[in-house]
């Protein structure tokens, strides 16, 4: 047995919460005008729009797509939003599909930065880095008075039995 976490669980936590955050915004969609200092965002909306263009960045690189145009990808709407965010969940699942156990230990340049990182790095590093935001997300709308409706903990999730 490997006791290991699977990318693919990983993957499937990430889905389950993007998914309810989706339509915890469905429901509130004010929530997303709150101003909000996190990574700098200025607005939840903001913040949201990082997050998923965060995953698309490892998606693209993990791809071996370009990350030309991100910045210019219509956010206007939540729908948009989460456009971005299945997108890069399609990418993450050709990557399971696609990558061998060999590349996935292949380092690769991050581009923009003088940095390179393993595939299994970045793909982590896409995962952990939403987890992190939605955290402090949950923690802020909380704060503002909008409770979500469910836990986010991955033990309380179906990502893995």
């Amino acid at each position: 047995m490997n006791p290991g976490v699977q990318f693919s669980e990983l993957l499937a936590y990430n889905e389950e919460e993007s998914a309810r955050w989706k339509q915890f915004f469905e429901q509130h969609p004010a929530a997303l005008e709150l101003p909000c200092d996190v990574a700098g965002a200025g607005t939840v909306k903001n913040l949201v729009l990082h997050v998923f263009q965060t995953e698309l960045f490892f998606a693209n690189l993990l791809t071996d797509r370009p990350n030309a145009g991100l910045e210019s990808m219509p956010t206007a709407t939540l729908r948009d939003l989460f456009a971005m965010h299945e997108e890069a969940k399609a990418k993450f699942e050709e990557a399971l599909a696609k990558t061998t156990e060999e590349q996935w230990h292949q380092n690769l340049s991050l581009r923009s930065l003088d940095f390179k990182a393993s595939r299994r790095k970045m793909f982590v590093q896409a995962m952990l880095h939403g987890v992190h935001h939605r955290a402090q997300l949950a923690t802020h709308l909380r704060q503002h008075g909008f409770k979500q409706n469910w836990i986010h903990d991955f033990v309380l999730s179906s990502a893995m039995s």
